[in-house]
């Protein structure tokens, strides 16, 4: 077994305690909400404001684009870097664009 095998197999199961830990947690926040409901006054949620739901979309779309924009760098660097301390040097689309845009 290879140290990044132990990485991802240890990372796997973050993700995995994550997923499990769903439905217990939905349960618990409904179980508040069925005992707010009975609380609190009825409102009615304003339209013009986008839907929670909407808004985590979007913040997953942004996310998901700025850790892309993260991750290219980082392999770009990376691979720049890598014959410093005798890596192979894996070639990739960002860092041919950004040889290309250094010289």
């Amino acid at each position: 077994m290879t140290i990044l095998t132990s990485v991802t197999d240890a990372e796997s199961k973050v993700v995995d305690a994550l997923r499990d830990l769903q439905v217990p947690v939905v349960g618990y926040v409904q179980k508040g909400v069925v005992l707010a409901e009975e609380r609190l006054p009825k409102f009615t949620y304003p339209s013009s404001l986008p839907t929670p739901g909407e808004v985590l979309d979007s913040q997953y779309e942004f996310i998901t684009a700025l850790l892309a924009a993260q991750y290219d760098l980082v392999k770009a660097v990376a691979s720049t870097v890598a014959p410093l301390v005798g890596a192979p040097v894996e070639a990739s689309k960002s860092t041919a664009k950004a040889t290309k845009k250094a010289a």
